[in-house]
């Protein structure tokens, strides 16, 4: 009997020690899987920034290249030509359908009695950035009866919150004061606005406007319609690039044939100008 004892107590005994083996085996195991899970996370989130910084850091490095590559174009355009380019009146007779510029089929109603230029761009494109001199010195320089409309693309979806701004701009009747700012805060001053409370965040802090106001603006069906009728005039006047001007709905300069942005300018202008006679 005390031996059966015994044996049976050498059982329990040693039954115990395999589960706590087990057990300390098992707890460790768990503790190697979820420091592998935690470090495969903390890789994935490190990738992914990294990844994020490095696309930044290209778009930037193009943007760049994309300024400086029309800087120098413009001003090789201007040496070559020996005087300023600018201060000549071009008739629309000296350029040619198909070749200077293209004519838009059907035409687009503007529903104005003013002839209309339209600039379609974007405050996210560069070369919009760099276009914005021609554009004021154009405005400066257009007769009576002839206005610019400024039409914000949306080729990306994060170019909508930038075009939700310029409506709500316009909206508050604070165009003028903010247009060149809000250029300035992107491409010179290189701040991102991922969404309008941003936008929000910086006209309000820099311009003294309402918060609340201009994001109950930008999120409005107002705003909404406005963009989505922009896409659509977009489509139907063939607007496939920023900058890119259109002349009542009828004609666009034609890039490929320009030798710099004036030209694009002088083209526009003269064919405005023939739209009033």
């Amino acid at each position: 009997m005390k031996k059966l004892i015994l044996l049976l107590a050498v059982t329990l005994i040693w039954g115990c020690s395999q589960a706590d083996e087990s057990d300390t085996k098992t707890a460790k195991e768990q503790a190697t899987e979820t420091t592998q899970a935690v470090k495969q996370d903390v890789k994935q989130k490190v990738d992914e920034e990294v990844s994020e910084v490095v696309e930044e850091q290209s778009a930037k490095a193009k943007e760049k290249a994309d300024e400086v590559v029309d800087q120098v174009a413009d001003k090789m355009t201007e040496d070559h030509s020996g005087h300023d380019h600018s201060n000549q009146d071009s008739a629309a007779s000296d350029y040619q359908a198909g070749i200077h510029y293209n004519v838009i089929t059907p035409a687009w109603d503007t529903k104005s009695d003013d002839v209309v230029i339209y600039e379609f761009f974007s405050y996210m494109c560069a070369h919009c950035n760099t276009f914005q001199p021609y554009m004021k010195k154009l405005e400066s320089d257009l007769p009576e009866g002839v206005e610019v409309q400024r039409v914000p693309v949306v080729f990306y979806p994060q170019w909508r919150p930038q075009a939700q701004a310029f409506y709500t701009f316009e909206a508050m009747d604070i165009l003028d004061q903010v247009h060149a700012p809000f250029f300035a805060a992107i491409h010179q001053h290189k701040k991102r606005f991922r969404n309008i409370e941003e936008v929000a965040d910086w006209v309000s802090g820099s311009f003294n406007v309402d918060r609340d106001k201009f994001l109950s603006t930008a999120k409005s069906f107002m705003v909404d319609g406005q963009i989505r009728k922009g896409m659509q005039m977009m489509q139907a006047m063939n607007v496939s690039s920023t900058p890119t001007l259109v002349v009542n709905g009828k004609y666009s300069p034609n890039r490929e044939q320009m030798n710099s942005r004036q030209d694009e300018i002088d083209i526009a202008k003269a064919l405005a100008i023939k739209e009033l006679q």
